[in-house]
């Protein structure tokens, strides 16, 4: 009878000590655990406890959080304060998806976290096209081309792209602006342009909320009708990325005239040592 009593209290105890530590975490776990975006890169959290509140005094609170990234790893900050219920967090990624989770610690034990709460950032400025390279195909036409941005810091949107002729003064007259919807397309033709006119043109990218740092290249136009056969073989690159390079058809044809004129010296200076030769040769030795 005593050993039956004996096993009956242990599981008594037991029970009853589950039940404590069970009701202990129940309440120690921060409940409506709150959200709310601030910026592209920070995000506000708040929380409240669960009442009554257990005996063990609260020590600190600690707020876990991740990026929806696989590559990702879990972060988490200590909350000193045992009266202040909300932190936040910044130096997040803009339009990221994150996971954040609050766990209270008590001079015991760190409790339970919270269950997860997802959010995402705010959009920011996108970054700038890459490799912006524009082409001179003849006296009437430029083409521009580029690559998406690596990061849009949004929903992925398009281009804004601006046209402007660089005048005799040095000022610009603005002649057209074009937007480019659709993101995966990467080259756009100016037409009816002024043969031997210099232009500038300004390209950025856009996430529908928030615009990049334009991108500015410079180039000009060939200077005849007659010039455009080059387009047949040999289209003439002004620009590269975002560095300017004030290159002028005159320019151009300085480069090409100067080995085509090296050339033609060559073959004449060649064409004289080899007469010369052939008469040496051909001239007959006279005898003392």
């Amino acid at each position: 009878m005593k050993a039956i009593f004996t096993a009956l209290s242990g599981k008594i105890v037991v029970i009853l000590g589950l039940l404590v530590t069970s009701t202990e975490s129940v309440v120690s776990i921060p409940s409506r655990v709150h959200v709310e975006p601030v910026s592209s890169e920070a995000v506000r959290v708040d929380w409240t406890m669960a009442e009554p509140l257990t005996q063990e005094e609260i020590r600190s609170y600690v707020i876990y959080y991740k990026s929806s990234s696989l590559a990702s790893e879990e972060t988490s900050v200590v909350i000193g304060s045992r009266r202040e219920q909300w932190y936040t967090i910044t130096g997040l990624e803009p339009f990221t998806d994150y996971t954040f989770c609050v766990a209270v610690v008590t001079d015991v034990m760190e409790f339970n976290r919270s269950a997860p709460v997802r959010t995402r950032t705010r959009e920011a400025d996108p970054l700038a096209p890459r490799n912006v390279i524009i082409w001179t195909m003849s006296s009437r036409q430029l083409r521009m081309t580029w690559e998406e941005p690596t990061r849009w810091n949004g929903p992925v949107g398009g281009y804004v792209i601006s046209l402007k002729q660089v005048v005799i003064t040095g000022g610009m007259t603005s002649l057209a602006t074009v937007r480019v919807s659709n993101h995966t397309h990467n080259s756009h033709v100016f037409g009816n342009l002024q043969p031997d006119t210099r232009y500038e043109i300004y390209i950025r990218s856009h996430n529908g909320v928030h615009y990049s740092s334009p991108v500015r290249v410079r180039a000009s136009t060939l200077k005849t009708e007659n010039a455009d056969i080059r387009r047949l073989y040999d289209p003439t690159k002004y620009s590269l990325s975002s560095e300017h390079y004030d290159f002028g058809a005159d320019k151009v044809a300085v480069l090409v005239l100067l080995p085509v004129a090296a050339l033609f010296t060559f073959g004449i200076v060649s064409l004289a040592y080899f007469r010369n030769k052939q008469q040496q040769e051909d001239t007959p030795e006279v005898a003392c």
